[in-house]
């Protein structure tokens, strides 16, 4: 209360709505008592107030139109649509920020290099073993042309190793690039139309003879070694004890001794 004798308009209205505490409200009601005019005004206001709620209540509690419902619900699911979108764009924001540094931290590694590797020939195997027409830039009747041409490019001499024994055959090769240099792809396929895919490129080094590694990406497996100055990674929808058998029966189509390259258990 600004003055003990005469409240001012915000506390009529104050105590008309009941804010007022009981104190407080009792000292209105004592004003009011001794003032006519100031009751007058109230008990005007009051009226007022009354026949606003006559009028407009029934209205407040009409149920909502069936298209002003609806109306809204498709608001609001644009808005939470909206929302959930740009939700998604700012943790993919901050995924791919954090995804950038970690591949750059990883990458700098051997072992990152290996699995980067790894995940080209999986990607390109993907794309092109689904291949009818064109699984192969050059065909195998033509392998020839194809190991010379691809020697020319990698600067190192290589030729399709013969997977006869393990079930394939060769159906051709392609040039691909491997971050900034090229690297190849064989293609191969087998009686049930399963194919296998032998990517590769010269190592940087030679690379370590002893190191192999295994790459799962859903259905598709990779595994990754060094054979002869080359960083290798044959993919295809197999287990790992099948590629480990067919990249074995690579060593033996090269007349390599099997017994000291990859010969490991898990």
């Amino acid at each position: 209360m600004t003055s003990p004798q005469r409240p001012n308009e915000a506390e009529l209205n104050a105590y008309l709505d009941g804010e007022l505490g009981p104190e407080a409200q009792a000292q209105v009601e004592r004003h009011l008592a001794g003032d006519s005019e100031d009751a007058r005004r109230v008990a005007d206001y009051r009226a007022i107030q009354e026949a606003m709620h006559a009028l407009y209540d029934p209205v407040l509690q009409e149920p909502v139109p069936e298209r002003l419902a609806a109306a809204t619900e498709r608001r609001r699911s644009t808005v939470v649509a909206w929302t959930m979108r740009i939700a998604a764009a700012l943790v993919l924001l901050v995924a791919g920020a954090a995804g950038g540094w970690f591949a750059h931290q990883n990458v700098s590694t051997e072992e990152g290099r290996q699995i980067a590797f790894t995940r080209q020939a999986i990607d390109a195997h993907r794309l092109y073993s689904v291949e009818v027409r064109h699984p192969v830039e050059v065909a195998a009747a033509d392998e020839a042309h194809m190991s010379a041409w691809l020697t020319r490019r990698l600067g190192k001499a290589i030729a399709p190793p013969a997977l006869g024994g393990a079930g394939f055959k060769l159906v051709g090769g392609r040039l691909l690039p491997s971050e900034s240099k090229p690297a190849a792809q064989f293609m191969y396929e087998n009686a049930g139309g399963q194919r296998l895919t032998l990517f590769f490129t010269v190592a940087t080094g030679g690379g370590d003879a002893a190191a192999y590694r295994f790459v799962r990406d859903g259905g598709t497996q990779s595994l990754f070694w060094y054979i002869d100055g080359f960083a290798c990674a044959l993919t295809g929808e197999f287990e790992q004890k099948d590629l480990m058998a067919f990249a074995k029966e690579i060593y033996r189509s090269r007349g390599g001794d099997t017994s000291n390259n990859l010969n490991y258990s898990w």
